[in-house]
């Protein structure tokens, strides 16, 4: 579907035999009624959640041409495809899902180069082969680890994040340096909060990191981001043989009084569709689902600034004792308290009248999301605090839509970066769509649209948006250890509040 300035990936799925479908649109599945077929023509409706939105359009050989008129009336032009018919036994329903990434995927995907594509077809004929001697979880992360070979983080099988397809421990993970720290826990298992996972299954921590990370493709940080899950995950654990037992998991553990072997059984998976960020963890305000513990909970009323509205998608203080002014912009999705624009212009008004001394935006918590709902509160931030100190925080979860922002106030220039890394490249490729394997039901996610921020120039013919960004390396490059995190220190702000002092700020 044509979008402004991306191609929107659409799916219509229309029943044989019936007047009724769904409609895939922006993440949502929308049910279609009154599906008309009058010869080549198409009429429907899908169930918009502000009315009915009428679909319109002829069947020309394989192509389904026409609009949709909602809101906005955008055109479209859908290939079809007709899914394949039941399968009959486990093994041919496997294949089937590694014949629609061969297939499907493959078509959609931008992102792969080359000889990337040609591995990646490699890895699937090999896995085709090998399936009667693996088990699922094994299918599952070697179809992930074929994806990843795009070497784009944008171009993955949604198992643990994007969506909940794998099952977890009731434990909640996070890196510290070197350190793997179990931050959250069931209140049954309050004694495991705080204790640093030395080895899982008899495997040394960091060899789990680096056998889970082919799962995912991205950089050190968004592998250290994503291994929080995966190193979780006994399903993921199992596809690349950490362990044998998925269904119960040796940990070996330290620095706390449950130090030494325990053994975890694996709950029943819950399956979701929606997005669960790792970052969430390291709150106690942020809720869990059931009754758990956390490692801060004896810190509530005195946590660090950007752990205290992890609910919030957005929001600003001064700090107190100096004149900056503190914005954290930790989504980039309308909050459902008030929308961006409306933040932006409170934002902008803050500055306008407190003049601050300083401005420091935090990002290091954003994953993403709608690029173009922020990209003019930071134009207009930009433009407004030019000419005092300016310092953006990123960390390992700073990826897509906020690595747009970063990138963006780089090549604005005059801004120092403090922080871990962020967790992507400046190039990349994004948007996209995906395709639902017609057996397993889940999602692989391919890339459409390059994002070129360094100052190699796009791709040709090919939507593309151009920056011209020097590197996004920290200019203060920090780690955050357990015993800051434990203290309730922030050690970024800390570090800009010293640089201010050596600047006379």
């Amino acid at each position: 579907m044509r979008g402004d300035p991306w191609p929107i990936f659409t799916t219509l799925t229309l029943a044989p035999d019936a007047p009724t479908g769904t409609l895939d649109l922006n993440g949502q599945k929308l049910e279609l009624t009154d599906v008309i077929w009058s010869g080549e023509r198409l009429t429907a409706n899908a169930k918009g959640s502000r009315g009915p939105i009428p679909i319109e359009a002829m069947r020309t050989d394989d192509r389904l041409i026409g609009t949709l008129r909602g809101q906005t009336e955008r055109p479209f032009e859908l290939r079809a495809f007709v899914l394949p018919k039941a399968a009959a036994n486990r093994l041919e329903a496997w294949r089937q899902d590694v014949d629609a990434l061969a297939t499907r995927f493959a078509a959609a995907d931008r992102s792969f180069s080359p000889d990337a594509r040609v591995r990646f077809q490699e890895a699937l004929r090999s896995l085709r082969r090998e399936i009667p001697r693996l088990n699922d979880n094994q299918i599952i992360a070697r179809m992930a680890a074929a994806i990843a070979l795009a070497d784009n983080a944008h171009t993955r099988l949604y198992l643990l994040r994007n969506r909940t397809a794998l099952r977890r421990l009731p434990i909640r993970l996070w890196w510290f340096g070197d350190d793997l720290r179990i931050v959250r826990a069931p209140r049954d298992q309050a004694g495991f909060l705080g204790c640093r996972v030395t080895a899982i299954g008899g495997v040394d921590a960091a060899t789990a990191k680096r056998r889970v990370a082919p799962l995912f493709a991205g950089n050190a940080s968004w592998q250290t981001y994503k291994s929080s899950y995966s190193l979780s995950s006994p399903d993921a654990l199992q596809g690349v043989g950490v362990i044998t037992d998925a269904d119960r998991v040796k940990l070996t553990l330290a620095d706390c009084p449950a130090a030494g072997q325990v053994t975890m059984a694996t709950p029943a998976l819950v399956p979701s569709d929606k997005a669960v960020e790792a970052w969430w963890d390291l709150s106690p305000l942020k809720a869990a689902t059931g009754d758990w513990v956390q490692a801060l909970d004896d810190k509530r009323a005195s946590l660090p600034l950007h752990l205290r509205q992890p609910d919030h998608n957005y929001w600003y203080e001064a700090l107190s004792g100096t004149n900056a002014l503190y914005v954290n912009y930790s989504r980039s999705q309308e909050d459902a308290t008030e929308t961006t624009a409306a933040f932006a212009d409170r934002v902008l008004a803050e500055v306008a009248r407190t003049k601050p001394s300083a401005l420091i935006l935090d990002l290091r918590f954003n994953t993403g999301g709608n690029l173009e709902l922020g990209r003019d509160m930071m134009q207009r931030l930009e433009q407004a605090t030019r000419g005092i100190p300016r310092y953006i925080i990123t960390g390992r979860a700073t990826f897509s839509a906020g690595i747009t922002h970063l990138a963006s106030w780089r090549e604005a220039g005059n801004v120092t970066i403090v922080g871990e890394p962020a967790g992507d490249r400046l190039d990349m490729w994004a948007e996209g769509g995906n395709i639902r394997l017609p057996n397993s039901g889940l999602d692989a996610h391919f890339a459409n649209a390059a994002h070129s921020y360094s100052p190699t120039p796009c791709p040709p013919d090919v939507a593309c948006l151009d920056m011209a960004s020097p590197d996004i390396a920290p200019d203060i490059p920090l780690t955050e250890r357990w015993a800051d995190y434990r203290a309730g220190r922030d050690v970024a702000l800390e570090a800009i509040m010293a640089d201010l002092a050596r600047r006379g700020s």
